[in-house]
């Protein structure tokens, strides 16, 4: 399963939640974690639908127009929390992206590197300060392990902002 579809099952098990509302969701919840491919989400809802693991019901036409409102099934809920357990214990190792990139940027040029790196570190300072703000707000509201994701987020912030400025700092020359 796609972590779009395992996110979007998530959330539904939250609430029922038509397109719209799942963008905010992952635009507030989750959005200085990771990011869903807005475009998928509609798609991957149909998909869902047809497998019996979400159910769509048309709200009735307003000023917004009609839209679909989606509810997670109990097969939705079996396979959501069946999928959640095996990454869980699938996934014992940490896989970045970036760390990925880093092994490979030896093959550019020195400025085009510090560039890449204070461009990283820009963008984490911008979300280091979302987190911070999300977890004075959010303190003592969210479910505990909602709270750690919050957490967890921002110390792994911190480490890689203190990385970025020593490697920024006292770049290595091979």
């Amino acid at each position: 399963m796609s972590l779009s579809r395992l996110a979007i099952l998530g959330a539904l098990m939250e609430r029922p939640m038509h397109g719209y509302e799942l963008r905010k969701y992952f635009e507030e919840a989750q959005g200085v974690f990771w990011m869903i491919n807005y475009g998928s989400i509609y798609p991957t809802l149909k998909r869902l639908e047809k497998e019996g693991l979400v159910k769509g019901r048309a709200e009735p036409a307003g000023r917004v127009g009609g839209r679909i409102t989606y509810a997670i099934t109990k097969k939705g809920e079996a396979e959501f929390l069946r999928t959640l357990e095996e990454r869980l214990k699938k996934e014992a190792f940490v896989r970045d992206e970036f760390t990925l990139h880093l092994f490979f940027l030896d093959h550019l040029d020195g400025g085009t590197i510090r560039e890449v790196m204070e461009k990283k570190l820009e963008g984490n300072l911008a979300v280091l300060e979302c987190i911070k703000r999300l977890d004075e707000e959010l303190k003592g509201t969210l479910p505990r392990y909602r709270y750690e994701a919050v957490r967890r987020g921002r110390m792994h912030l911190e480490t890689e902002i203190s990385w970025l400025k020593s490697t920024l700092e006292n770049p290595l020359e091979v």
